[in-house]
């Protein structure tokens, strides 16, 4: 087998400065490190990564909480999370965790006093119960937040801007002619359900129109809490002339309960959602939405994460990323207007 001297001796280098391309470490000049790498692949040299990990007292691993019971655009994140791994020569992996349960608290406890992980971040609503953040800090372990519902001055975050976000979108509802809209809510242990019904509401205001409570339903990110919401409305008499679903999941529903009742979208009833899923344009009729750039806020905590643990972090580690709305044939003007 091909040892770090073979590697050494092959790229023209010392084997200090193998070893600082092995550990992604700065003060090597791209030819240098380019030929060491070429060295590694001719050699067919594998690091000792167990070895690695003693000399160093750490893992090279960073651990991603996600609770299961939202939609997660999966197949998308994860192969973006794999290659930062790579990039990074850090191990990425993913362990569900959900709030308040007390068998998801022991098993993170155990991980943590096992020091398996030299980092943590956690996705909605993994932050929501303060559990996490107590553990980490009491340990001293890194954590970066996705979007947490109680922002912290002491924690790093990376978010999406859903404040603005909504309220561009409910702006443009109403240059529409919508004075009737309903919001389906989101889930409260979330702080995006927040956010984006305070941006509801502000763009309301800044129009002169009055928010009817009436027509805020609580519900959850999901399909199935969409599509029950609008059964609801469509109990009503005086039907809403536009559904603004508070993420694109419960907006599907929306346009499958519609579109069960004999409603036509947009003619009727126009529908939005908020996230911009990979099948929010493949939907019929392809959903209005506002865009969140769900790889990017990811790819982002990773890499601060990753910055934080290599002592290189950003001046900057609370992170906030622009939205936009993309108009799709799921929202027209209401009847009246046409």
């Amino acid at each position: 087998m091909a040892t770090i001297k073979d590697v050494a001796r092959l790229a023209g280098c010392s084997i200090k400065t193998v070893s600082r391309v092995i550990n992604n470490e700065p003060y090597v000049t791209p030819e240098t490190r380019a030929r060491v790498l070429a060295a590694i692949r001719a050699s067919g040299y594998a690091p000792n990564l167990s070895a690695r990990r003693l000399v160093q007292n750490r893992s090279f691993s960073i651990c991603i909480l996600m609770y299961p019971g939202f939609y997660q655009p999966a197949s998308q994140l994860l192969t973006r999370i794999m290659d930062i791994g790579y990039e990074e020569n850090y191990e990425i992996l993913i362990q569900t965790y959900f709030p308040t349960r007390v068998n998801a608290r022991n098993k993170l406890a155990e991980l943590v006093n096992e020091r398996r992980y030299d980092g943590f971040i956690t996705t909605p609503p993994c932050d929501a119960d303060g559990f996490v953040a107590d553990l980490l800090q009491t340990y001293k372990i890194p954590l970066v937040q996705v979007n947490p519902l109680d922002r912290s001055s002491s924690i790093p975050y990376v978010a999406g801007e859903d404040y603005r976000g909504a309220y561009q979108m409910t702006e443009y509802l109403i240059s529409l002619g919508h004075c009737r809209i309903s919001f389906l809510r989101g889930p409260r242990n979330m702080r995006s359900s927040f956010d984006r019904l305070d941006g509801f509401h502000a763009a309301l205001q800044a129009h002169g129109l009055t928010a009817d409570p009436s027509l805020e339903i609580d519900t959850e990110f999901t399909f199935d809490g969409g599509y029950w919401a609008t059964r609801l409305l469509l109990q009503r008499p005086d039907m809403p002339t536009a559904i603004y679903a508070g993420n694109d999941e419960a907006a599907f529903g929306a346009l499958f309960a519609l579109q069960e009742a004999g409603r036509r979208v947009p003619e009727q009833v126009s529908v939005c959602g908020h996230d911009d899923l990979l099948f929010s344009k493949y939907v019929f009729p392809g959903l209005t939405t506002v865009h969140q750039p769900s790889e990017q806020i990811v790819e982002q905590a990773v890499r601060l994460l990753i910055g934080i643990l290599k002592g290189s972090a950003p001046q900057n580690t609370q992170v906030i990323i622009p939205s936009h709305i993309v108009v799709r044939h799921s929202t027209a003007s209401p009847p009246h207007s046409n």
